[in-house]
């Protein structure tokens, strides 16, 4: 039988886990990178569906539409400022970019 005490202590446990910034995906992985501007993508890449394959080509080179929406994806606790950050996670001056490995699945 569960006591009031231990209602409560499970009770404060789910909600510090819930309000807790959420971990973006890829954080603890090895960093995946790709040049759009010579259509060079990474082997993990290529596994994807070729909807999201499109999705992220769409993203690398519309970054002035997109940083302009607002992240869709439920991960602005993990630091989307925009519907480009679901899928760019930095872009490098010699234009190789970091993917950000959410939509990967």
């Amino acid at each position: 039988m569960l006591t009031r005490r231990g209602f409560l202590l499970s009770s404060a446990a789910l909600v510090a886990a819930s309000c807790a910034p959420e971990a973006r995906p890829g954080d603890g992985l090895r960093p995946i990178y790709a040049y759009p501007a010579r259509n060079e993508w990474p082997p993990e890449f290529a596994e994807l569906k070729p909807e999201v394959q499109a999705e992220y080509r769409y993203a690398a080179a519309n970054r002035d539409v997109l940083r302009y929406m607002p992240c869709f994806c439920g991960c602005v606790n993990g630091g989307h400022a925009s519907n480009f950050d679901c899928y760019v996670r930095e872009v490098s001056p010699d234009g190789r970019i970091r993917l950000d490995t959410m939509s990967f699945g």
